[in-house]
Order: C-alpha cells, then sequence, then structure tokens
C-alpha cells in the first residue's frame, strides 16, 4: 500500500514537474522579441522557386546581369516582433531595418510572422510577408545615354556597377527562419529574407536574396 501511494505521490509530482515545464516554455514564446542578424547581401539563393545561379554567360565588356550589382556584401539587420495576436493563427507583428555595410541599398520593412514549434519549443519554423521601403534606385540613371559628358558617363557608370535598379522603391518581403531556441532567453535563427514586387511596380524587378544568422533576445523576465 505505501508502495502504491509513493508511485502515485511520484506520478502527480513528474506531471507537475512537466506542466510546469510546458508552462514555462509556453510563457517563453508568448513574449515580444528583439533580434539582431548578419545577412549576405545578394546570395543568388531562392527555396521557393529556382533562383540558384550557377553558370552565366558573358556579357559585352563593361555590362553587368541585373540583379548582380550589389552581390556578395554585408547586411546588419534588427527586427523586432510583438507577442503573438491572438487572431488570425496568432502572427506576431515585426519592424526590420536591414542596413548595407557596403553602402548598397538598405531596406526597412514592417510585417507580420507566424511560428510553429517542434521538440517541446527547442524548435522552431516561420515564415512571414512584409512591405518594404528601400532607400536604393527604382532605376540607375543609364552611364550609355547619348549626348552626356565624359564625367557624367563615369558617375554614372560606377552608380551602375554597384547599385541595383528594384523597379519599385515598395517591395514586397517574404521570408523564413528556422529556430533553435538556447534557454528561455535566448535563440539562433538561420534566416532567409527576399524582397521584390512581382512586377506589380513596373517591368524591373530583379529582386534579391539574403541569408544569414540572427540571435533572438526574448523581452521581459
Amino acid at each position: 500500500m505505501i508502495r502504491l501511494r509513493r508511485g502515485v505521490l511520484g506520478a502527480v509530482l513528474a506531471l507537475v514537474s512537466t506542466t510546469a515545464t510546458a508552462t514555462a516554455t509556453a510563457m517563453a514564446q508568448e513574449q515580444a522579441e528583439l533580434a539582431l542578424g548578419v545577412l549576405r547581401h545578394g546570395a543568388n539563393f531562392h527555396p521557393l522557386g529556382g533562383k540558384l545561379i550557377l553558370d552565366l554567360p558573358d556579357l559585352p565588356d563593361g555590362q553587368i546581369y541585373e540583379g548582380l550589382e550589389e552581390k556578395g556584401t554585408v547586411d546588419v539587420q534588427i527586427a523586432y516582433r510583438t507577442a503573438p495576436l491572438r487572431i488570425l493563427l496568432k502572427p506576431r507583428l515585426t519592424a526590420k531595418a536591414q542596413i548595407n555595410t557596403a553602402g548598397r541599398t538598405s531596406f526597412f520593412s514592417a510585417g507580420a510572422e507566424w511560428r510553429q514549434h517542434i521538440l517541446r519549443g527547442r524548435v522552431y519554423g516561420q515564415i512571414g510577408i512584409g512591405a518594404t521601403v528601400i532607400d536604393g534606385y527604382r532605376f540607375t540613371p543609364d552611364p550609355f545615354q547619348p549626348g552626356i559628358s565624359s564625367g557624367e558617363a563615369w558617375r554614372r557608370y560606377d552608380v551602375y556597377r554597384r547599385r541595383t535598379s528594384f523597379g519599385s522603391k515598395i517591395l514586397f518581403n517574404p521570408n523564413a527562419s528556422i529556430g533553435v531556441r538556447v534557454d528561455r532567453h535566448w535563440a539562433v535563427e538561420l534566416a532567409w529574407e527576399h524582397y521584390s514586387h512581382r512586377r506589380m511596380f513596373s517591368e524591373t524587378n530583379p529582386g534579391i536574396d539574403n541569408i544569414g544568422i540572427r540571435i533572438v533576445r526574448r523581452l521581459g523576465r
């Protein structure tokens, strides 16, 4: 009888412990977050559809493929996420500033992200969508325009070879990430950020993909 009582007591204590752990994990998942990331700007990788550029034919001297002008530079991203809302599958509202460290295009976005946890909250996948304003070019000036001075042509050519024409100042920002929670306060994410407008605002739409790592800090206690 004593052994039975001890067994029941042990089961109750285990259940309480498991419930407390699950509650603590759930509380960690419900808080607002700040994230800091480093991303490769112009990674030429699109996980949703075939934009993995391995080999391109040569262009005439002085010309550059559209969309590759900013390839390989580095961005620093800071992001804020709210706690999940209680509507529409519990999205987190987000605000992001992604600054290029080489003076190329930077992105300023607002949107929403949806998260799904596995392994008792230790790992999660996340997808999102947002609207973005860029500080870069809708269309870069044409360095080959007839009639301009040599100095102006060289100035425009420097812009042409270093900056991308995105076709719009407003872009869409589909994004995805995989996160691993280190503890209740910290997580690390592998992140993908895409920016384009799907030719909604002009025929010029090279798009750009960025891949990197973010460190995430849960706010609150």
